[in-house]
C-alpha cells in the first residue's frame, strides 16, 4: 500500500497562520474545542500537530477563529516544472 502524501512544509506554514490567528484574536485551543464540538486532542492535532489535516477540520477550525479559509493560505509554495500534459504528449 503506497505511504499517505503529507508535504509537510506547507503543513507548517498553515499551523503557523493558525496559531498566529489564535494568539492575536486570544481564542484558546478549549475555545476552539468549544467552537467545533472536536475533542482537545483533535484541535491540537489540527493547530499544533504534525499529522495531516482534513478540509472539514480546517473549515471548522477557520469557523472557530472567524476566517476565511482563503486567509490560511496566504502563501506561495514553489510549483515543481512537470512534464506536459498527456493531451501535448506525442506517444
Amino acid at each position: 500500500m503506497a505511504e499517505q502524501y503529507i508535504d509537510k512544509e506547507t503543513l507548517k506554514k498553515v499551523r503557523e497562520k493558525l496559531w498566529a490567528v489564535s494568539n492575536a484574536k486570544s481564542i484558546t485551543l478549549e475555545d476552539i474545542q468549544d467552537r467545533t464540538g472536536f475533542s482537545y486532542s483533535q484541535v491540537y492535532r489540527i493547530v499544533r500537530g504534525t499529522n495531516n489535516i482534513s478540509v472539514s477540520g480546517l473549515v471548522a477550525v477557520c469557523k472557530a477563529l472567524e476566517i476565511q479559509p482563503s486567509e490560511v493560505f496566504e502563501f506561495k509554495v514553489k510549483i515543481p516544472k512537470h512534464l506536459p500534459t498527456r493531451k501535448d504528449r506525442k506517444l
